[in-house]
């Protein structure tokens, strides 16, 4: 009896270091969908909306906030995502869309982590684990 307890612990640890460690595929282009558990603003027609996309051979970041291209390098190690200093486009938009490029923008200077929902949705999270950007896979 003492043999299955210690072997079911022992599996038990295997499971809990495994899923701490596994490696996540944040690789591709990701709709932006929502920026401190709000969503974005209604597109006009013909507008992209706001996405990121991970290179990770390369090791960048590129997107569109709306408005803006952003460029960017990241690391990833686990979860733990790290982004270099973000480089922007200067041009101008409507007002609510600047309003939600600088949340964008914002919120990217505070991503931390990353966490895998399911396949398609990724959440970019803050230093307390707290979702601060949620994405879509495109």
């Amino acid at each position: 009896m003492k043999k299955i307890i210690a072997l079911a612990a022992v599996a038990a640890g295997i499971v809990a270091v495994s899923s701490c460690c596994q490696k996540v595929d944040i690789s591709g282009e990701w709709t932006v969908n929502e920026v401190n558990g709000e969503t974005l603003p209604a597109l006009l027609e013909g507008q992209e909306g706001p996405f990121l996309s991970f290179d990770a051979v390369e090791g960048k970041m590129h997107g569109n906030t709306g408005v803006n291209i952003i460029n960017s390098t990241y690391t990833l190690k686990g979860k733990k995502l790290e982004l270099g200093p973000a480089m922007s486009t200067m041009m101008a938009g409507p007002q609510e869309w600047m309003e939600a490029e600088s949340k964008i923008l914002g919120a990217l200077g505070n991503v931390r982590t990353v966490k895998p929902v399911d396949e398609i949705n990724l959440e970019l999270c803050d230093s307390t684990g707290t979702a601060i950007i949620s994405l879509v896979r495109k």
